[in-house]
């Protein structure tokens, strides 16, 4: 049973020096910082690692109101099918430096849903995209609802009325919050969107 007991330690112990062996190749300054975007793509565990870790520090996605070139950068993921309903809601990863494209209207997928943790708490701007996501599209086709955990809403856009699309709201790290974009005003016919949420 002892020895038993020790290779397991000396098992978990390696795994973890060999854990934090590849971490410490996605990290760095600004003078490795090349070196070291190149590491993360030529194995793709460095790949997956360095994704969840970032090499500067600073949060991708943060400031639409001091650096609104990340807002106008954005790179474009799909929605994930189904996610029609809160419990079938797209994950999202903190901090955002995509937006998210879907589309609702068509009989059964009235709305998306999306799951996110803020990694800062603060002012976060949620909204359906025009030509950049600088900005949020006027309509009245769809509305955006923003959820806390319990799933009880804390903020939309209005129903029924031509305005813009973009909810500004204080979020708290480390709790989850649903966004839903509902198309009820899409007469049967696909509304494609593109939503972006950004740390203020």
């Amino acid at each position: 049973m002892d020895q038993r007991s020790r290779i397991t330690k000396t098992a978990y112990l390696t795994a973890m020096i060999g854990l934090l062996t590849l971490l410490a190749g996605c990290g760095g300054g600004d003078k490795k910082q090349a070196k070291n975007e190149n590491n993360c793509f030529d194995n793709p565990i460095f790949f997956m690692l360095c994704l969840a870790s970032p090499t500067d520090g600073s949060s991708a996605a943060s400031a639409k109101g001091s650096d609104a070139s990340v807002a106008a950068n954005l790179t474009a993921v799909g929605e994930y099918e189904p996610n029609n309903v809160l419990n079938n809601a797209n994950i999202v990863s903190m901090p955002i430096t995509s937006m998210l494209e879907g589309s609702v209207g068509e009989v059964g997928d009235t709305a998306d849903f999306f799951i996110f943790t803020p990694s800062h708490s603060g002012e976060h701007t949620i909204l359906l995209c025009a030509e950049t996501c600088e900005s949020g599209i006027a309509g009245d086709t769809a509305y955006i609802m923003i959820y806390d955990q319990n799933q009880t809403t804390i903020a939309a856009t209005p129903i029924g009325t031509i305005a813009n699309q973009e909810i500004t709201a204080e979020l708290t790290a480390g709790f989850a919050y649903y966004v839903e974009i509902n198309g009820y005003n899409a007469a049967g016919a696909n509304y494609d969107y593109r939503l972006a949420v950004l740390e203020n």
